[in-house]
């Protein structure tokens, strides 16, 4: 009797899905986790496939896999979602001309 495996592994996100971050930071990718019924379990410490351009607005898909010692392959995938970083500095407003004015009274002002 020949025993065949054809049952893939369960891979398993470390960390959350959808992750959102700021445009401009760093991702840390958290890697994943695989296990499986005849070789064991495991670490993923980085994507097969995708990844995250932290400098341009958009969803990522980054995409973990594991293909046990019989081929079977299992996988899953993490959404990236890169979003502008909110506008935290002050507008700058500078006046142009004296910041006292004297006007006579029933004369026009013309703000410079």
């Amino acid at each position: 009797m020949n025993v065949v495996d054809t049952t893939a592994p369960v891979v398993t996100l470390s960390g959350s899905s959808p992750v959102t971050i700021l445009s401009g930071s760093v991702f840390t990718d958290e890697g994943a986790t695989w296990s499986d019924a005849v070789d064991g379990t495991g670490v993923i410490m980085s994507a097969t496939s995708g990844s995250v351009d932290v400098n341009t607005l958009g969803t990522y898909v980054v995409d973990y896999n594991y293909t046990d010692i019989s081929g079977n392959t299992g996988s899953t995938s993490r959404i990236v979602n890169v979003v502008a970083a909110p506008d935290i500095v002050p507008p700058v407003v500078t006046l142009v001309g004296s910041t006292l004015v004297n006007v006579e009274y029933g004369s026009s002002f013309i703000d410079l």
